[in-house]
């Protein structure tokens, strides 16, 4: 996937959606139409970087729209709050993405070392988002912090543990 491969949905024509609703269920739904295009701009373009105050999609110029910063901060609290981000920095100007939650990248982790009979195997870290044997996994080429949270959601449910090697990269994990 490329930026090529993004495309601006047509609800990104449409007004009122560059502006909060009052309407709880209506906001709910306008929430996640601007969390979804948000990891949809980043997954096209592979990055887990997030600074959400300079975004350009915030506006439309088109239609001469744009959504204020109490907008955008609805929409960046949503994304930490459904587990797609987190802060980067205590200024909060900056976010990590996750265009699958930790636990969604968690649970297919477990399945492909499953899948592939590497439970009860040890697997590095590098081999994981740079491996041959991931290539056609969404987890290949994933950023490296990225994949660390997920292999902690694996040890905290106690499906892996990870071993310190001499790197970050040399580090590696049990499945259970």
């Amino acid at each position: 996937m490329g930026e090529a491969d993004f495309q601006v949905p047509e609800f990104y024509s449409f007004p009122p959606f560059f502006t909060l609703q009052p309407v709880l269920a209506t906001r709910e739904k306008q929430l996640k139409l601007w969390c979804d295009m948000v990891l949809a701009y980043h997954k096209a373009r592979k990055a887990y970087a997030f600074a959400w105050r300079d975004w350009p999609l915030w506006e439309n110029r088109a239609i001469n729209r744009r959504l204020d910063e109490a907008g955008a901060q609805a929409v960046v609290a949503e994304l930490v709050r459904t587990g797609h981000a987190e802060w980067q920095d205590s200024g909060k100007t900056s976010l990590s993405l996750f265009w699958d939650t930790p636990a969604d990248t968690a649970a297919r982790l477990y399945e492909w070392a499953r899948s592939t009979g590497l439970v009860g195997s040890v697997v590095t870290v590098y081999e994981l988002h740079q491996g041959e044997d991931t290539r056609e996994t969404q987890f290949h080429g994933m950023e490296e912090g990225v994949l660390r949270k997920a292999i902690a959601v694996l040890e905290a449910d106690g499906r892996a543990v990870l071993f310190q090697g001499a790197t970050s990269t040399e580090d590696g994990f049990k499945f259970f």
